[in-house]
């Protein structure tokens, strides 16, 4: 029978026990889950499996990262699905049953394999085959996959080549490239008329300005196109799908999604707590605060390679499990970067790092500028990484699972603190512990005061400088140095970095020209001649041009009138900014001998760099992963 009918008819509780086996659910899910993901459910999955199947328009439901949300979600999906193909005929379902939405392809990816993991334990052989082989001439040789995703930068007509028949039951899909083939094709959007279940991941960053407007127009389109199952339902009904809503974080869009989807009384579980309790309580957080921003990648570079030199050699020491993961010794470590450019800049210099301290520990980029197939690479070699890094934007950040996580690092501030929350929620996961690692400059203090207010803890302690140091710095410019980066792209990193405090100006304060100057010392520093900006750009982040001028940082375009509203404040500088020389707190000059010889250092166009009027590239080099 369907999930509707159960819901309908059946007042019997599925979930009696946290005890997968004491559980009324599918005999082969109840087999397939404890097979390959364990013996019990989490908190989360024990109280939301019952309240949707009993729903009558579906629920929204908070939990912390790193709860077992995914199952939460899939097993009622995967019960409803088995008990449709138990009923159709010799075992095809001929229509989607439910259809799961996530913000990204790689949300999508990894929900994709998270449930293809069980859900393929739950199907015979020949089951199998029905939905993964394809039609047509050597049909065979064009697989299809078990739970399909529908998403963009990927094959068109593969992608409609899961919707014959029989059809697979459950889809996951980004909103964009989902909304555009329900538009545009007829033959999908017929798939979906008996449509049973919509699953929202990550509704708040769903229903962001990006995707707002396409999720309501999906539920809208989903809820016309529904039409009465045969033998189930009434002819007579007016059925609409039920939607389960599930974030971290809860705003006043999603209850309006959820009021629209569900109905004015839909259930509501919070299994966090007040909002200040989102803090995962299983990582320990420390925060190191350093004199500059360039300093805050030298200090993470040197922590890094440190971790990672004391894994490699304690690997014969490790536990293993028995998949031959290391449970215990290992340093699995993501670190959160504010721009792709900087993703870039990082992980270029930090493979080149380890290549000069001998450290076998292998490095890869992640972010939203990135092809789908570079990205799906790099996602399936960090997971099944003992030990690694992954340098990676925010696109890391939103429900992303990678299993034994130790370290999470991030230098510099999020735009937003929710985002915070959300970086430091990739380790911690499923009970275990973990850290997180927060570098900030002197100028960020008002940031990590509100990250407090937000029942964040950190241990703190500050850099220190002293000879060890400065030959991790000299190290750190020779890693730079070897990368194929230009001095425009570093400038151009470096600008977009200052731009990210823009983007995070809601949450505090900063002293904009102060960071510009810690911006301009690093250009100078890594080899170039500074930094150069239009005028539009210094009022958008407030700074005051007309000190800065005199500090060297050249500025492009129509000046305007006056800047003596530009001023961010406490703004005090006696540095001299010359070439080559770093500043510790105390203003004492720190001479890092840099030789400013670096190859293609030449000033564009007879006076600045050439680039746009943002000073950096399109998008100031974030993420734009709404396809």
């Amino acid at each position: 029978m369907s999930l509707y009918f159960l819901r309908k008819a059946s007042t019997t509780k599925v979930i009696s026990s946290a005890v997968v086996a004491e559980t009324g659910l599918h005999p082969r899910l109840k087999n397939a889950f404890q097979k390959s993901v364990g013996p019990s459910l989490t908190p989360v999955q024990e109280k939301c499996i019952d309240e949707f199947l009993e729903s009558k328009g579906g629920i929204v439901v908070r939990a912390k990262t790193g709860t077992g949300k995914t199952y939460a979600f899939g097993i009622p999906v995967m019960h409803s699905v088995l008990s449709a193909i138990d009923n159709a005929k010799h075992g095809k379902t001929q229509f989607v049953n439910s259809v799961i939405f996530s913000p990204t392809r790689d949300l999508c990816f990894q929900t994709q394999l998270s449930l293809e993991k069980v859900y393929k334990e739950c199907l015979t052989p020949k089951q199998r085959d029905l939905f993964t082989i394809g039609f047509g001439r050597n049909s065979r040789n064009k697989s299809k996959d078990l739970i399909p995703t529908v998403i963009g930068q990927t094959d068109y007509g593969r992608c409609l080549s899961h919707f014959n028949n029989p059809c697979s039951p459950i889809v996951v899909a980004s909103p964009g490239r989902f909304m555009d083939m329900l538009s545009n094709k007829a033959s999908f959007r017929e798939k979906f008329i008996h449509l049973e279940n919509i699953i929202i991941d990550e509704a708040d960053e769903l229903l962001n300005g990006n995707f707002k407007k396409d999720i309501n127009d999906i539920i809208d389109e989903l809820s016309s196109i529904r039409r009465p199952i045969p033998g189930v339902e009434s002819p007579d009904s007016n059925p609409s799908p039920k939607t389960m809503l599930f974030s971290a974080t809860i705003n006043e869009d999603v209850f309006e999604l959820a009021e629209k989807a569900c109905g004015t009384n839909f259930p509501f579980i919070d299994v966090t707590g007040s909002k200040t309790e989102e803090v995962n309580k299983n990582i320990t957080q420390r925060q190191i605060t350093t004199p500059s921003i360039f300093d805050s990648y030298v200090a993470a570079f040197d922590f890094i390679s440190k971790k990672a030199q004391d894994a490699a050699e304690n690997f014969h020491g490790a536990k293993f499990n028995k998949q031959n993961k290391i449970v215990e010794g290992n340093f699995k470590c993501i670190v959160f970067l504010p721009t792709t450019n900087a993703v870039d800049f990082v992980s270029k210099s930090l493979k080149n790092y380890f290549n000069l301290k001998n450290i076998d520990t292998p490095v890869t980029a992640f972010h939203g500028k990135m092809s789908q197939s570079a990205r799906d690479r790099s996602q399936t070699k960090f997971r099944d990484l003992n030990n690694g890094i992954l340098v990676a934007s925010g696109i890391g950040a939103r429900g992303m699972d990678f299993a034994n996580v130790t370290t999470v690092i991030q230098i510099g501030v999020c735009s937003e603190i929710d985002q915070h929350t959300h970086k430091i929620g990739r380790t911690g996961r499923n009970g275990r512990t973990g850290e997180a690692i927060l570098f900030s400059n002197k100028y960020e203090g008002n940031f990590i005061g509100k990250l407090e207010d937000n029942n964040n803890e950190f241990e703190k302690s500050e850099l220190q400088i002293d000879s060890e140091y400065e030959e991790t710095v000299q190290n750190v410019i020779k890693s730079i140095e070897k990368s194929d980066m230009d001095n425009d792209y570093i400038h151009s990193t470096v600008v977009g970095f200052l731009g990210n405090y823009r983007n995070a100006s809601g949450v505090c304060k900063f002293n904009m020209s102060a960071l510009a100057l810690q911006g301009n010392e690093m250009v100078k520093l890594l080899g170039g001649e500074g930094i150069t900006m239009s005028y539009r750009l210094a009022q958008e982040l407030h700074l005051n041009f007309d000190r800065l001028e005199d500090e060297g940082i050249i500025f492009t375009g129509v000046k305007p009138r006056s800047s003596s509203n530009n001023s961010s404040g406490n703004f005090r500088n006696g540095r001299n900014n010359k070439r080559g020389h770093s500043w510790s707190d105390k203003g004492e000059r720190r001479n890092y001998s840099r030789g400013n010889d670096r190859k293609n250092n030449d000033r564009r166009g007879g006076g600045g760099y050439s680039r746009n009027n943002s000073g950096y590239g399109k998008n100031g080099g974030r993420d734009n992963d709404r396809w």
